[in-house]
C-alpha cells in the first residue's frame, strides 16, 4: 500500500507526521509532501517539497507558490491514497491525486471542534473520507466522515518537571504574549518566539529561542505550557505529555480555526483560558488541573485505512 501524506506549516506538519508514523508502523509505504523548510520534521521518510500557495499572513495565493505546488503535484506518481491535513497547502496536491485516481482522506484539524476550517471544508467536497477528532465535528461533516479521537504528535521524550513554564505561539509568534510572560514569569519562563526576535528577552527569562527541531524536549520538561489559540501545540502538550496548559487567544491569527472553537477546545484539554494580564494566576490555576486522556487517534485512523477502507 503506497500512501502520500501531505503536511504543511506548524500544526499541519505535526498532524501529518503523526499519521505518517502510524501508517508506517502498520506496514504501509509512506511518502510525504510538505512545505519547503519543513522537510527535516519528516526525517526517515521520502520527502517531496514545494512552495506554499498562500504564504503565512497573506490572504491570497501567490503565482509562484501556486505554480510550484501544481508542478510538483503533477510530477508525483499516483498513490493508492493521499492523506490531507487541514491546510490550504494540501488542496492542490489532494485534488491532483484525486484526478489521478487516488483515494483522498481529508483530516480536519484538532482545534476546529465546533466550526470547521475553510481548507478542510473545501477538501471534504472531493475527499472519499474526512477523519475527525471529536464527535462535535460530525455536525459539520455529517457524511463521508468517521471520528477517531485526537490526532496529535506522539511524545518523543518521557515527561518530567524541570520547573519552567514553556510559552509558545507557533511559527509566527505573538510579541505581546512574550512581553507579558517575561514580566509575569521572569526567569521561570522559556519562550519559543517564532518570528519575534528572541534576543530582546535574553537576560529577562530562563531561555528564549525562535525555533527548535528538538522542541519536544522543551515540552517534555515543562511544568506548565502556555500557548495560543488557534493552534495545536497545547493539544500535544496536554494529550501526549500530560501537561497542564494555559490557552491565550491570539487576535492576530485570522486564519485557521475560528475563535468559536477556543472554549470547546479548552474544555477538551482541561486548559485554563486567560488573557495577557493575570498570566501568573492562570499558570498557578493550571497546575491544579489534571490532564485529559484520549485514545491514539492517529493509530486508529491508520488501522481503519489499512484494514477496511483502502
Amino acid at each position: 500500500m503506497k500512501i502520500l501524506v501531505v503536511g504543511g506549516l506548524g500544526g499541519h506538519a505535526g498532524q501529518a507526521l503523526a499519521v505518517a508514523e502510524a501508517l508506517r508502523g502498520l506496514g504501509a509505504e509512506v511518502e510525504v509532501l510538505t512545505l519547503k523548510g519543513t522537510e527535516k520534521r519528516f526525517e526517515g521518510f521520502k520527502v517531496h517539497s514545494c512552495d506554499q500557495p498562500v504564504p503565512p499572513g497573506r490572504g491570497r495565493p501567490t503565482l509562484r507558490g501556486t505554480l510550484s505546488s501544481l508542478l510538483t503535484s503533477l510530477k508525483l506518481k499516483k498513490y493508492d491514497a493521499v492523506v490531507l491535513n487541514g491546510s490550504n497547502f494540501a488542496l492542490v496536491p489532494g485534488f491532483v491525486q484525486k484526478l489521478k485516481g487516488s483515494k483522498v482522506i481529508n483530516v480536519e484539524v484538532v482545534d476546529a471542534v465546533v466550526e470547521p476550517t475553510r481548507a478542510s471544508r473545501i477538501a471534504h467536497k472531493f475527499a472519499d473520507l474526512t477523519a475527525l477528532h471529536w464527535e462535535e465535528q460530525r455536525l459539520a461533516y455529517p457524511s463521508k466522515s468517521e471520528v477517531f479521537g485526537p490526532i496529535v504528535e506522539p511524545r518523543r521524550y518521557e515527561p518530567r518537571d524541570e520547573g519552567y513554564v514553556l510559552v509558545t505561539a507557533g511559527s509566527l509568534g505573538y510579541e505581546e504574549l512574550f512581553d507579558a510572560a517575561a514580566e509575569a514569569l521572569g526567569k521561570e519562563a522559556v519562550l519559543q518566539t517564532g518570528r519575534v526576535p528572541p534576543e530582546r528577552y535574553r537576560g529577562k527569562v530562563k531561555e528564549a529561542f525562535s525555533f527548535s527541531y528538538d522542541f519536544h524536549r522543551w515540552m517534555a520538561g515543562a511544568s506548565v505550557v502556555v500557548g495560543t489559540f488557534p493552534g495545536s501545540t497545547l493539544a500535544i502538550a496536554a494529550i501526549s505529555y500530560g501537561k497542564p496548559t494555559v490557552m491565550i487567544p491570539n487576535p492576530k491569527l485570522r486564519r485557521g480555526a475560528s475563535m468559536k472553537n477556543m472554549l470547546p477546545l479548552a474544555e477538551k484539554l482541561n486548559s485554563v483560558v486567560a488573557g495577557l494580564s493575570g498570566l501568573r494566576e492562570a499558570v498557578e490555576e493550571a497546575r491544579k488541573k489534571k490532564p485529559p486522556k484520549y485514545p491514539d487517534g492517529a493509530r486508529r485512523l491508520a488501522h481503519f485505512l489499512l484494514s477496511s477502507f483502502l
